[in-house]
């Protein structure tokens, strides 16, 4: 079956997030073994043992991606947890969260030490844990590429900040680049442009924001958590084995105008 997982080791940084949990699920109910990694290890680990039990073959393990040291460990334990690593999915980001006028050198280059730095390596040490091939699939995003509007981003809510849009940028060009350096190991490398999936907590707290974000969306709505788990599947199953380097925006249509 294209989409059965069944046999395929997936590693997921930021594993335990919003949609990391949707993710990690899908994953695990198409057949994969799951290794959830995240720097909260606590929401880590309880989510590794409710995916045990409902049957499903999981472990845990913490993650720092602004920390290479953490990121070698993390891939070794997949690999000896579980035999092998066959896909490795990279949700993770960082951000100041600052306006432009406001956002420091020093938060600039932190937040992209995990954005850039930590995607790259974490992506190289995965490659490094697939002889036979894999897919390593990154987390672009909407405002990879395309600016936020302002005029959805009322007081209390900033603009989405600068550094993780330019972060995101350069993981499409990443994806790309690492696509064709890896392309002839039978590794493939994609990524994905999340559009507005407000997690919970603001769709509870800032419910004229969403409002906002879903006018600006053809499809008329924020996206749903499953919603990004259904792609991820695809791209770690055979169904998608021809592809790589390309990047696939699930944001509504909001990029499309």
């Amino acid at each position: 079956m294209l989409f059965d997982l069944t046999g395929k080791v997936v590693l997921v940084a930021g594993g335990a997030g919003y949609l990391g949990q949707a993710m990690c699920k899908g994953l695990a109910g198409q057949g994969a073994s799951v290794m959830v990694a995240d720097i909260a290890s606590d929401r880590a680990e309880a989510l590794a043992v409710q995916l045990q039990s409902d049957g499903a073959n999981a472990a845990a393990i913490h993650l720092d991606v602004g920390d290479e040291a953490s990121i070698r460990s993390a891939v070794a334990s997949a690999t000896e947890t579980f035999g092998r690593l066959d896909v490795l999915v990279n949700a993770t980001f960082a951000a100041a969260g600052k306006t432009v006028d406001e956002l420091t050198a020093e938060e600039f280059d932190r937040a992209n030490r995990v954005n850039l730095t930590g995607t790259f390596l974490l992506a190289r040490e995965a490659a490094r844990a697939m002889p036979s091939g894999g897919s390593i699939i990154l987390f672009a995003s909407m405002y990879g590429l395309v600016a936020p509007d302002p005029r959805v981003y009322h007081a209390p809510m900033k603009p989405n900040p600068l550094e993780y849009g330019v972060g995101k940028a350069a993981v499409i060009q990443m994806a790309k680049y690492l696509s064709v350096y890896w392309g002839a190991s039978g590794i493939r490398v994609n990524a994905i442009a999340p559009g507005p999936l407000p997690n919970t907590a603001i769709q509870q707290d800032h419910p004229d924001f969403v409002a906002r974000l879903a006018e600006r969306v053809p499809l008329g709505r924020v996206g749903r958590p499953e919603e990004i788990a259904g792609v991820i599947a695809f791209l770690a199953s055979d169904a998608s084995s021809y592809l790589s380097g390309t990047t696939i925006a699930v944001d509504g249509g909001w990029t499309a105008m």
